[in-house]
C-alpha cells in the first residue's frame, strides 16, 4: 500500500509521463479480472478509450451537422421573404384592408380624399399605390361613399359592380342581397350581364338573377345606419337579426325565423331596447345569456 502512497504522491512525475505510462502506472497494483495478461487488458483499454473518442467526434459531427441543417433553413426562409417583399417592391402595389369589426364603424378617408363610412361586419380593400390612377376599390359588406369628382371610381362586390365619377351612395352587399342607392350625381351599377344607371332618389337592386331599379321611398333613411339607426320595410327577420348581431357583435340561437317579416327601427344604442322594438310586436321573447348568445323564442307556442 506503500507503493501506491509515493505514486500518488509525485505529481511531478506522473505529469511527466505519456497516456501508456499513466495507464500503467494507476493500474499497477489491481488485479485483471479473469488472469488476463496486463499487455492484453492494456491493448483492450485503449480500444475502450479509443471508441469513446470515436464516438465523441461522431456525436460532435452529428450536432454541427444539425446547426448547419438549421442555418440552412433558416437563411432558405429569409432568402424566400426578401424575395417576396423585393418582388412586391417590384410590383408597385401596396394592399390596404381596411376593417369594421362587429360592434363598431369606421369613417374613412380614401387618398383621392373621397370618404368612406364602413358599416359594422364590413371591409374595404384597394392598392394604395395605384389608387390615384384607378380609382378601384371591393367591398364586402355595406358602406356609404361620398366620392371626389375626378375620373372613374368602382366599387366591386361578390354580386355586382358600381361605376361613378363624383357622387353620393350607400352600396349593401351581403350575402345574396345586393342594394346600390344613389344619394347626389349619377351611379351605373352592374350586375352580370345587365346594367343600369340610376340618379338621386333611386335604388338598384338584385332581385333573384334579375336587376332591377326603382325610385325608392325610402331613400333619405338608407343612410341613416351612420347615426346608428336602422330601418326596415317587409325585411326577413332573420335580416333584422343578423343586422342587430354585427351592431352589438351578439350571435343569436333558437328557431329559423325566416318566415317572418319586420317594418320598422332601431338604434344601436341599447340591446334590450333594440331586441323589444323587434321581439314584441312579432310575440318573440329572447334570453341574453352567456358569451353574447342571444336565445330567442315564440311566446305563442
Amino acid at each position: 500500500m506503500k507503493k501506491l502512497v509515493d505514486q500518488y504522491s509525485t505529481p511531478g512525475n506522473f505529469r511527466d509521463m505519456d497516456l501508456e505510462q499513466k495507464i500503467m502506472s494507476r493500474s499497477s497494483e489491481f488485479r485483471v479480472p479473469g488472469g488476463t495478461p496486463a499487455s492484453e487488458a492494456l491493448l483492450r483499454l485503449k480500444s475502450a478509450i479509443a471508441e469513446k473518442e470515436r464516438a465523441g467526434a461522431e456525436t460532435m459531427h452529428a450536432g454541427r451537422s444539425k446547426v448547419r441543417l438549421i442555418y440552412l433553413l433558416t437563411s432558405l426562409a429569409a432568402g424566400f421573404l426578401l424575395f417576396f417583399a423585393i418582388r412586391q417592391f417590384l410590383s408597385g402595389k401596396q394592399p390596404v384592408n381596411v376593417l369594421a369589426q362587429n360592434g363598431s364603424r369606421i369613417e374613412y378617408r380614401l387618398p383621392d380624399g373621397s370618404e368612406v363610412n364602413i358599416n359594422a361586419g364590413s371591409r374595404i380593400a384597394f392598392d394604395k399605390k395605384d389608387f390615384s390612377n384607378r380609382r378601384r376599390l371591393t367591398l364586402e359588406g355595406e358602406a356609404f361613399f361620398k366620392v371626389q369628382k375626378g375620373s372613374g371610381f368602382t366599387v366591386s362586390t361578390s354580386r355586382g359592380s358600381v361605376e361613378v365619377l363624383g357622387t353620393s351612395f350607400n352600396v349593401y352587399s351581403r350575402a345574396n342581397a345586393f342594394k346600390v342607392s344613389c344619394l347626389t350625381g349619377r351611379v351605373m351599377v352592374t350586375s352580370g350581364n345587365r346594367s343600369i344607371t340610376i340618379i338621386p332618389g333611386e335604388s338598384a337592386e338584385l332581385k333573384g338573377a334579375d336587376l332591377v331599379s326603382y325610385t325608392d321611398a325610402g331613400i333619405n333613411k338608407v343612410n341613416s345606419w351612420i347615426d346608428g339607426e336602422f330601418t326596415f320595410s317587409n325585411s326577413p327577420l332573420s335580416d333584422v337579426f343578423d343586422e342587430i348581431g354585427r351592431q352589438f357583435n351578439i350571435t343569436f340561437a333558437g328557431r329559423n325565423f325566416d318566415s317572418r317579416f319586420f317594418t320598422g327601427s332601431f338604434t344601436n344604442k341599447d340591446l334590450h331596447e333594440a331586441l323589444d322594438i323587434v321581439c314584441i310586436p312579432l310575440g318573440l321573447s329572447y334570453e341574453i345569456g352567456n358569451k353574447g348568445v342571444v336565445l330567442v323564442s315564440d311566446k305563442r307556442k
